[in-house]
């Protein structure tokens, strides 16, 4: 995210849109304000079941999931370096093994 032309309310009942906001570093705000800081936010999920039936109606499930977030080089894109980023980030593992009986009456 690259944040600019960033305004704030000062007149919310009023008609014209130009009045309704301001823009929000001027001199005659009276608190110093930073601007928001620039970010960029990365995300890879992964889904995997594998499902066996041993019997008729009884299933054994095993899923991995794996997910990975990266921030780096906040306000920029590039695909490529940030595919590289994604991927070099420690990633989020989980595994589940779910099994189900079938009992016949």
């Amino acid at each position: 995210g690259d944040f600019s032309n960033l305004r704030e309310l000062d007149n919310p009942r009023a008609a014209d849109y130009d009045q309704r906001l301001k823009a929000f570093y001027t001199d005659t705000n009276p608190a110093v304000r930073e601007p928001p800081a620039d970010f960029s936010f990365k995300q890879f999920r992964q889904n995997t079941v594998l499902r066996w039936e041993y019997r008729p109606g009884s299933t054994l499930f095993f899923v991995w999931a794996q997910g990975r977030q990266d921030y780096q080089d906040p306000g920029t894109f590039e695909f490529n370096r940030d595919y590289r980023n994604l991927f070099k980030a420690h990633p989020d593992n989980t595994f589940l093994i779910k099994a189900s009986y079938w009992f016949s009456l």
